[in-house]
């Protein structure tokens, strides 16, 4: 299902102010409040539509890249990581990946439901909890890792698009049961990721800052920009201004569970120089003066 325009969904003109936006937010929070609509499931998918259109309005720089690029330029969800701390959705050869919850095993939901007495529930084994780190690229290509618990060395899949701090789950690969009928214990492996020196993500979004001379802004260029695909020649327009978002359709993030990857935008900042050479001061003076008497438009 498509998204509905954020500045919609707030029920605000497109060049609404920050307070507007604000007050509007307020109005429509109180009234899809779960608080005030327990059960109505309706409300509670427009409380969570209202607050990701906040999230990104009320944001300068969010707002900036959604008013040129619309869902793309966000994510597609407002950033950030929409999954929390683990995901679901795979499986395969003994791995999958689940939501961690923690808490007790199935015994402990036997044990009370029985009293403790009276039943013999085959016991599980322990939950293990490790952390592995791996690359920026890595997490957006995925990769296979090996880990190693009690001596055993197990592959460990991680998928293309995981986001950092999040867990997977080996179904059976923890503590050994502590009796002959019951199983094994799950083994939950905490992902983090390196951080990158000039990329950053956001959801489906990688985000990145390329800096050009004053001329270069006004007469165009070209430039190289570095992407988790490799260097790429970007194109600069003349006459572009400081804090223009340029996008590379599918050179961002892919979301987990899907080849498709969201796009990678680039900011471009213009350096103002600071010591100027006489000449160079007479050439901008005559410029300015050209642009005053309108032969500059």
């Amino acid at each position: 299902m498509s998204k509905r325009d954020y500045y919609e969904v707030l029920g605000v003109q497109k060049g609404a102010s920050d307070d507007e936006i604000k007050k509007a937010f307020r109005k429509l929070a109180i009234k899809y409040h779960p608080d005030k609509n327990p059960g109505n499931k309706e409300a509670e998918e427009k409380f969570k539509e209202v607050n990701e259109a906040y999230s990104v309005l009320s944001d300068k720089t969010k707002r900036s890249r959604y008013d040129q690029f619309g869902h793309a330029g966000v994510g597609g969800d407002g950033g950030g990581n929409p999954f929390g701390g683990g995901f679901a959705g795979f499986g395969g050869n003994g791995q999958s990946f689940n939501f961690d919850f923690g808490g007790g095993g199935f015994e402990d939901i036997i044990n009370a439901m029985f009293g403790g007495g009276g039943f013999r529930a085959a016991r599980r084994g322990r939950d293990y909890r490790t952390s592995i780190t791996i690359d920026f690229k890595d997490a957006i290509f995925g990769t296979t890792k090996t880990i190693e618990v009690e001596n055993e060395q197990i592959k460990l899949k991680i998928p293309a698009g995981i986001y950092d701090g999040q867990s997977i789950r080996l179904a059976g690969k923890g503590g050994a049961a502590p009796n002959a009928d019951g199983q094994r214990g799950d083994l939950y492996v905490e992902v983090r990721v390196r951080a990158h020196k000039t990329l950053t993500r956001e959801g489906e979004l990688i985000l990145s800052e390329v800096t050009i001379s004053m001329t270069d802004a006004v007469l165009g260029t070209e430039v190289d920009v570095e992407t988790v695909d490799g260097k790429i020649t970007m194109k600069i327009p003349a006459g572009t201004q400081p804090g223009t978002n340029f996008k590379l359709s599918g050179h961002g993030a892919p979301r987990l569970g899907s080849d498709q990857r969201g796009p990678h935008i680039v900011t471009v900042n213009v350096e103002i120089p600071r010591n100027l050479s006489k000449k160079q001061k007479e050439l901008i003076e005559e410029f300015a003066k050209a642009k005053k008497r309108g032969i500059f438009r």
